[in-house]
């Protein structure tokens, strides 16, 4: 009975811990370092724009809708990410889920997104990087590779991937 016992503390406290830990670090994940799948959607001008297109940079993914209250929050902050970032190789894709041109284009106007804004009118690329909810930020690094999903600390992340000192970088 001591040794399950045992067993049992230790996982309460230990695992509680170290998930908070790697929440707090903005690493909270299911799958990392996984290849970034590749999609073709249409922008809001109706031109193709595929993820492969921009090989060699950092992209952030934000997956939303145009009626999610959370969503709605997040276009000056990505807007100010674009600025402190968009110069040194960081890419933002906004990928609205199922909704029709018309109304995400009033929306980006709205909101003054100054960043691509991409329709996924079947849900088939939300699904491919298996988004469960919107918002939903995903970090793909120049290699193409998933560092983050629901990333916490972006700033942190971009710093990394950013190094201000030239050193090298992902």
């Amino acid at each position: 009975m001591p040794i399950l016992f045992l067993i049992l503390l230790f996982m309460v406290i230990v695992v509680p811990v170290s998930a908070f830990s790697a929440q707090e670090r903005g690493l909270w994940t299911p799958s990392i370092e996984e290849p970034a799948p590749d999609f073709v959607l249409k922008d809001l001008n109706g031109s193709e724009v595929s993820l492969d297109d921009y090989k060699g940079k950092v992209v952030l993914l934000a997956f939303s809708t145009t009626w999610c209250p959370h969503c709605r929050k997040m276009p000056p902050y990505l807007n100010e990410l674009r600025s402190s970032y968009g110069d040194k190789g960081l890419v933002i894709l906004n990928i609205d889920i199922q909704e029709p041109q018309k109304k995400v284009r009033s929306y980006a106007e709205k909101q003054n997104i100054q960043y691509t804004v991409l329709l996924d009118e079947d849900g088939a690329v939300a699904t491919a990087y298996q988004v469960r909810g919107v918002p939903s930020l995903i970090l793909v690094d120049k290699k193409g590779t998933i560092v983050c999903r629901q990333c916490r600390s972006l700033d942190v992340l971009l710093e990394e991937l950013f190094p201000v000192n030239g050193a090298e970088d992902r």
